[in-house]
């Protein structure tokens, strides 16, 4: 099993948070605090995310962080692979039939993953948490 690292379930969250507030410029701070990220971890996440170019940058007064481009043009992937998973990869291996066997049974694995990743958008991460709310409102 693939295991996350915090930066990248942040980040997911961080994006996602994004979306739900969608109201122009978000300030970190007040992502850090709704989603419960510390604010100076958030921070670094939000640059590394800018310098892929999901995240738009507002200083200032009124300003913070939205999304670059419409949520269902940013995939999972874009999210993974700026947040430092893009190392997930299979080593060319020489050698006996065990070896390639064992290599290109990896290299199927990685290419599923990836290709996983590229299929599921921002727009869907969004539609399932709006379900999800949906379905624990309570009705008087």
């Amino acid at each position: 099993m693939i295991r996350f690292s915090n930066r990248v379930k942040y980040g997911v969250q961080f994006m996602l948070f994004l979306c739900i507030d969608d109201d122009g410029f978000t300030g970190i701070q007040r992502a850090a605090l709704s989603c419960d990220i510390p604010q100076k971890f958030l921070e670094a996440i939000a640059v590394d995310l800018k310098k892929k170019g999901l995240l738009e940058v507002k200083r200032g007064a009124g300003g913070g962080y939205r999304l670059a481009r419409e949520k269902a043009l940013i995939h999972l992937a874009d999210i993974v692979e700026a947040l430092g998973l893009e190392g997930i990869k299979s080593d060319k291996m020489d050698g006996d039939l065990v070896s390639k066997v064992t290599e290109q049974i990896l290299r199927k694995t990685v290419e599923t993953f990836w290709e996983t990743m590229r299929g599921v958008t921002l727009a869907d991460i969004h539609r399932d948490y709006v379900e999800r709310a949906e379905s624990l409102m309570y009705y008087i």
